[in-house]
């Protein structure tokens, strides 16, 4: 009996590892270790740096949450098209909060970098850090 669940196992780590992976994209963000308000606190300017391979597409999705004096303070943009040259490039990114208004001081940012390169390679990068909110 335990010869077919041996050899199950082993035919199935030999189909996946013979199956092709999906190529990925060269890809990378990173977010500035500071933001500035905008709007007395309406808004957050955020300098984010992305990479990604010449000829291939980009979007961009980055989130700024802060608690202040106990609730949250949140808000995020999407932006549907970064430049892709194979070399870095500064996007500002323009978040509103959705709640109530940023304050100075730290904050946490996410970003998120996603890109396609025809026919089938793509990509998903993340970062995550605190942020100083300056005036």
């Amino acid at each position: 009996m335990r010869a077919i669940p041996t050899f199950v196992l082993t035919a199935a780590a030999i189909v996946a590892t013979a199956l092709p992976a999906a190529a990925q994209v060269d890809a990378a963000v990173a977010l500035a270790p500071q933001g500035r308000l905008e709007a007395r606190g309406a808004a957050v300017s955020v300098p984010v740096r992305v990479v990604c391979q010449k000829g291939a597409t980009g979007s961009l999705w980055v989130q700024v949450t802060q608690n202040v004096r106990g609730e949250l303070a949140i808000g995020e943009k999407y932006t549907p098209s970064v430049p892709c040259t194979g070399q870095y490039q500064r996007v500002d990114v323009t978040v509103v909060s959705r709640t109530k208004a940023f304050r100075q001081g730290v904050a946490f940012t996410s970003g998120s970098l996603n890109v396609y390169l025809p026919p089938d390679q793509s990509n998903t990068v993340e970062e995550d850090r605190e942020m100083m909110l300056v005036r």
